[in-house]
């Protein structure tokens, strides 16, 4: 698989600073002076027609790209200026430098009420940096909560002051800036990828640069983030003489009465993302619904797994929407995890059953896809006090089992057998709509049967699951978006990635 796109812990970043300026023989402050031009650049982009900018400036490294960022829009000829805290001593170096070139006006910050900036000035938080490791407190502390009392549009700079990387659980949330905006450095943090830190990071973009490429790619980390241009390169081609039979047989056991949306979704998914063949159990009453909704599909109207299923025929195996948890059903779950061992894809009432019956959960087969949504996932697992316990949780219940789990949200997360996650970068909140898990079920389930590794099937899945729904909410809006949307959004999304990696 190709490499993907790394996100670093806080801690390895200032490793990442340090090997760049060694390798490039340049300053630390030359550093800083290419992240805040990287910076300024964006910045006028979004606000090009604000004229007024107040930096907040703190006395570390950040402080210091406040301090070139306020020099570099005075030279756009914009109106700025600088709040500092008073009575500060111990800036860092490159800080001092750069307040020392800054010749435009500082306020010194003594008590609140010096704190006056413009209604319709663009704050800069530059306050406290990426290496925060403690909550903040005094002045500081009453400066944020001032800051966010304000009306003015907040941009943070690399990173909100008071949030830290990664573990937000003992932190003071009263105390960290609630940026509208936050331009970080080269990578995001893992904080911006958990739902708890949204309010404080808003929109985020990531800014290259052009820290040594090197070190990047040898540096360990356990957490990604998947970018067109990556997924994209993971299709695999469509061969010319390529037919039904090589493009793959999967089976869906989905739906029961007036749960037959769960599989109609499901089955229109795989069809729409490459599957060669489908075959559904489905009970028997309810097989004119599939038929008529799917003609595309095989439907084989029993929802048990009988002692005479060929599994060998199969290529992968979907499992879950729309089936209950009634006796029967969980006999046939019991049924697929003894008497099947390629790869699965389990989701909804599968998972239920699972929570309900944890001695299960030790007959889940290497390569056993998971896609719970996060009540599934606590289901499984336990109440989490955090998000960033729950990610911790996630990469532990996948390593211990051996197996890959979708946990679906916003950023959906895919842990895998190594303990690494995957943070997806597509989909709005416009896919928050009964059946859209049903559909990645579908997807996942084609790509699995086309011979994709489960990682890869994972990852594609959930990406361009996430692209359909980025589609359909352009054309729509996101309010206008149900999840039969999202199955005929995926031709689109395919079309779109298979252009890309051409």
């Amino acid at each position: 698989m190709r490499k993907l796109k790394k996100i670093f812990r806080t801690v390895d970043l200032a490793k990442i600073d340090q090997y760049t300026i060694g390798h490039e023989s340049i300053n630390s402050i030359d550093l800083m002076e290419r992240a805040s031009g990287v910076f300024v650049e964006n910045l006028l982009k979004e606000f090009s027609e604000n004229n007024k900018f107040v930096i907040i400036a703190g006395d570390g490294n950040n402080g210091g790209d406040g301090f070139a960022v306020a020099r570099l829009l005075l030279e756009q000829d914009k109106d700025v200026m600088v709040y500092r805290l008073a009575g500060s001593t111990r800036m860092s170096a490159d800080c001092e430098m750069n307040k020392n070139r800054w010749k435009g006006k500082t306020v010194e910050i003594v008590n609140l009420s010096d704190f006056l900036p413009d209604k319709d000035a663009v704050l800069i938080d530059a306050l406290f940096g990426s290496g925060l490791n403690r909550r903040i407190e005094g002045t500081a502390a009453c400066l944020i909560r001032k800051i966010n009392e304000l009306e003015n549009i907040v941009v943070a700079l690399d990173i909100p002051s008071g949030l830290m990387g990664e573990d937000n659980a003992d932190n003071d949330r009263e105390v960290i800036i609630q940026a509208d905006y936050t331009y970080t450095f080269q990578f995001p943090k893992v904080a911006f990828m958990l739902p708890e830190n949204s309010l404080y990071v808003g929109k985020w973009k990531i800014l290259d640069i052009g820290l040594h490429e090197d070190i990047i790619a040898a540096l360990p980390t356990s957490y990604y983030y998947l970018t067109e241009e990556d997924v994209a390169g993971m299709l695999p081609e469509q061969t010319k003489f390529a037919h039904k039979g090589t493009n793959g047989h999967g089976l869906l056991v989905a739906g029961h009465y007036g749960m037959m949306g769960a599989a109609v979704l499901a089955s229109r998914a795989a069809v729409r993302s490459g599957i060669g063949l489908l075959s559904c159990h489905i009970p028997a009453t309810e097989r004119y619904v599939l038929h008529a909704a799917v003609p595309e599909v095989l439907v084989e109207p029993e929802l048990l797994f009988s002692d005479r299923t060929i599994w060998e025929k199969y290529n992968a195996v979907a499992m879950g929407p729309g089936i209950g948890k009634s006796p029967d059903v969980v006999n046939g779950l019991r049924k697929l995890l003894a008497g099947w061992k390629g790869v699965t894809v389990l989701d909804a009432d599968a998972l239920n059953i699972l929570a309900d019956h944890p001695e299960m959960l030790d007959s889940l087969h290497e390569d056993c896809i998971l896609t719970p949504h996060i009540k599934e996932f606590e289901r499984l697992t336990g109440k989490c006090e955090n998000d960033f316990e729950r990610l911790n949780k996630l990469s532990i219940f996948a390593a211990r089992y051996k197996i890959y789990v979708v946990l679906k949200g916003a950023h959906t997360v895919i842990a895998s057998p190594d303990g690494n996650c995957y943070f997806n970068m597509t989909g709005n909140p416009g896919m928050a709509k009964g059946g859209a898990g049903d559909v990645l079920t579908g997807v996942i389930l084609a790509l699995l049967s086309n011979g994709i590794t489960p990682l890869e099937a994972a990852l594609i899945g959930v990406f361009a699951h996430g692209l359909s729904g980025d589609l359909q909410a352009r054309e729509r809006g996101m309010r206008g978006i149900c999840a039969g949307d999202l199955v005929d959004g995926m031709g689109k999304a395919w079309k779109q990635l298979e252009s890309f990696s051409g």
